[in-house]
């Protein structure tokens, strides 16, 4: 949770980097070129800033900001068809292509994870009091088209291939994932 500017900052940082290693080469360059990855960083940045301003409240000047760091978050997303909600992911969010990316505000996902487009977090479609949306590991990476289904915990450096549907939880670190629905490649 980004909860202090020094989180904020040090998340932005981190995200910067990997961005740039994509093809990220600046916000001029984005603006001339209207290239995806710089889209996808813009969106990343108000994210980050929308989830900074919307868990620390300090005073009016913070709830204009919070208000329009949540418009833009919600605009920016609506365009590039990216639906994740704040204090979702931790610091490290890598998303190659935009465009069907579905998070369930319940679920959690840990460090650096990868999201590669057309990717499904969600709960099993019956709203409850209980967290039924799934629980993921640092390091996870979602090709494209896969989806995680369900009160599902995901281990730590865990590969899912594309278009698997995971709707079991796999605890076995570094595993992969393939097939609907997935099974542990052995």
């Amino acid at each position: 949770m980004i909860d202090t500017k020094e989180k904020l900052k040090e998340c932005l940082e981190i995200e910067r980097k990997l961005y740039v290693d994509i093809g990220y080469k600046g916000k001029l360059h984005g603006f001339v070129t209207q290239c995806e990855v710089s889209k996808i960083y813009r969106f990343i940045e108000v994210l980050r800033k929308d989830e900074f301003y919307s868990n620390v409240r300090h005073g009016i000047l913070s709830r204009v900001a919070q208000v329009y760091y949540r418009r833009l978050h919600n605009k920016l997303g609506n365009l590039l068809g990216i639906s994740i909600p704040n204090n979702t992911f931790e610091k490290g969010l890598l998303i190659y292509h935009s465009h069907g990316i579905i998070v369930h505000k319940e679920a959690h996902c840990g460090e650096y994870c990868k999201l590669h487009g057309m990717n499904c977090i969600g709960n099993n479609g019956k709203e409850s009091n209980d967290n039924d949306a799934p629980q993921i590991g640092n390091n996870v990476d979602l090709g494209v088209g896969a989806s995680i289904i369900g009160k599902v915990k995901i281990a730590n450096n865990v590969k899912i291939a594309a278009n698997a549907l995971v709707c079991k939880s796999c605890l076995d670190e570094g595993s992969v994932l393939i097939g609907v629905p997935a099974a542990r490649k052995v």
